[in-house]
């Protein structure tokens, strides 16, 4: 009788687990030729937004936002933002579902400055209307005018002179390549001792190259973590 009991107890348990989960309506395949398309994908109350961040659709922008219903996808706006330079709209998006508002964010926006190119980022919203709406940050950074760079240099005696001197090389070339900025510079240099060559309020603007070829190789042990916390 036990034996029974047990049988009829695992065919229908067997029965349930054969009718979980069955949807009898046939599955909808949403497609589109825009580069990247089904990226990132949000669901709403009634229709679903989908990324395309790698769409190029002219020289300075990409990444396309599209609206789908089940049977059609539309664009619904392009990041024609003066800042949205190749932002890749649509690597990220996410979506509040008690106000119905999601946030579309493209990361890759570059700012070419002087001697560095910044790449920065802006998230918008887009309403239940599809309506763009503010932007985070409001605008992106600018180029920086000032900075204080402090060179750290190995003058144990694990470095050969010709290297250090190739070292001392690479200081006045990318020094000579911020001249013209407000930029300020400090030489350190450190073996088993560290040694501040130059603060930022010492450092000549006229004699600098001298100031750098002057510089002498101390040779001796390797305190790289006392010579960092010195600088900091």
């Amino acid at each position: 009788m036990d034996w029974i009991i047990t049988a009829t107890l695992f065919c229908s348990v067997l029965k349930a687990a054969l009718g979980f989960n069955i949807d009898s309506r046939p599955w909808k395949s949403l497609s589109n030729s825009a580069a990247g398309f089904g990226y990132q994908v949000v669901q709403r109350r009634s229709d679903l937004l989908v990324s395309a961040p790698l769409e190029q659709y002219s020289k300075d922008r990409r990444g396309r936002i599209f609206q789908c219903s089940t049977d059609v996808c539309k664009n619904i706006f392009s990041a024609e933002q003066n800042a949205a330079v190749n932002m890749s709209l649509g690597l990220t998006m996410a979506n509040d579902p008690s106000t119905q508002r999601t946030m579309v964010c493209g990361p890759t926006i570059p700012r070419d400055c002087k001697s560095i190119t910044m790449y920065n980022g802006l998230c918008f919203e887009i309403d239940q209307n599809d309506g763009l709406g503010k932007s985070y940050p409001t605008a992106t950074e600018d180029c920086r005018t000032q900075a204080d760079i402090a060179f750290l240099l190995d003058g144990s005696g694990s470095v050969r002179p010709d290297d250090f001197r190739r070292m001392k090389t690479f200081v006045k070339n990318l020094i000579t390549s911020f001249l013209g900025r407000d930029v300020k510079f400090a030489i350190t240099q450190f073996s088993s001792r560290t040694i501040i060559h130059f603060y930022f309020n010492q450092f000549s603007a006229s004699n600098w190259q001298n100031q750098i070829d002057q510089i002498s190789q101390l040779n001796g042990g390797t305190n790289t973590a006392a010579a960092i916390r010195n600088v900091v």
